[in-house]
């Protein structure tokens, strides 16, 4: 039996409404996209759903009491709260460079790193 998955393509600023049509797990048709980003967009958001992550941590020793961080690539959807709970512990020290990886291997995930968004240097 089929069913029909609704996405907004995120791919490009058209945002296309993207049609997904499935049986289980088996994708039979995408609809809707007016580049060939929806249809990727489409399949990676029905089979393995992924954000990217911004936010901040404390720094101790600079200017300013928080460091904008950012991971380095996007990470299963349904472990952003667990993703911002980790970073959210984290406390680092002045200086830091822009750049610079603070954690690597984010959340068991290969390559993922959380890396500083600014450069502050020790006041």
């Amino acid at each position: 039996m089929s069913q029909v998955e609704k996405f907004v393509c995120i791919g490009c600023p058209i945002g296309c409404p993207l049609q997904l049509t499935h049986e289980g797990q088996e994708i039979v048709e995408i609809e809707g996209a007016s580049c060939n980003r929806g249809a990727k967009y489409a399949r990676q958001e029905f089979t393995d759903p992924r954000r990217g992550m911004s936010t901040t941590v404390w720094i101790d020793g600079a200017r300013w009491k928080r460091l904008p961080v950012k991971v380095s690539a996007p990470i299963p959807k349904d472990r952003v709260l667990e993703a911002a709970g980790e970073i959210h512990k984290l406390r680092v020290e002045a200086p830091v460079k822009r750049g610079d990886v603070l954690l690597r291997d984010f959340l068991g995930e290969p390559g993922v790193e959380v890396i500083a968004c600014r450069t502050m240097a020790r006041e």
